[in-house]
């Protein structure tokens, strides 16, 4: 029931898209690339406990209008662990999370996100659900350093906290 609330969600926000390109407005792009560390509370290696996780990611934005933008998300946590689900053990290799997320631009630099997703990994690949913010701090018209704080919810099996620096470049503007 969730993942069709959510596709109809996203299905709304492309209808958004479409309704707001109307807007006169000058789209952009922006790629970023960000260097975070995830929390996943159910981790563990063995007999040790995950607490932490490092983590790459990256982002490409289009803006569409002066208040949001689509995005598509990607990242990496950078260590094997296991959670645990229904008394089994879930192994997770490097798992690479794939999101489409649309943003709101609540303030100049302050925006919020969600989006669907899917987790990919040797084991079992899970849906996900994204939601997020993020605060940049314009260094130049062209390049931002943000920071994020992200929240999953992997297919109900676990959850995934991160909290990671963004480096944002403008990519391209429509003149």
């Amino acid at each position: 029931m969730k993942k069709i609330i959510l596709t109809l969600a996203f299905a709304f926000s492309t209808l958004v898209v479409v309704w707001a390109q109307e807007a006169s407005h000058q789209p952009k792009i922006r790629g970023a690339i960000m260097m975070a560390n995830s929390h996943v509370p159910k981790a563990f290696e063995g007999d040790k406990k995950v607490v932490i996780i490092p983590t790459w990611g990256m982002d490409v934005d289009y803006f569409f209008h002066p208040r949001w933008s689509a995005a598509i998300q990607a990242d990496i946590l950078l260590q094997d662990f296991e959670v645990e689900v229904e008394n089994m053990e879930l192994e997770r290799n490097m798992p690479v999370a794939l999101a489409g997320v649309l943003h709101y631009h609540a303030l100049r630099h302050w925006s919020f996100y969600i989006g669907p997703g899917i987790e990919l990994a040797k084991s079992e690949n899970l849906f996900l659900v994204r939601l997020g913010t993020e605060y940049s701090f314009e260094i130049s018209e062209n390049f931002e350093i943000a920071l994020n704080l992200i929240y999953e919810n992997k297919d109900q099996v676990y959850d995934t906290w991160t909290f990671g620096i963004a480096f944002n470049k403008k990519l391209w503007e429509k003149k």
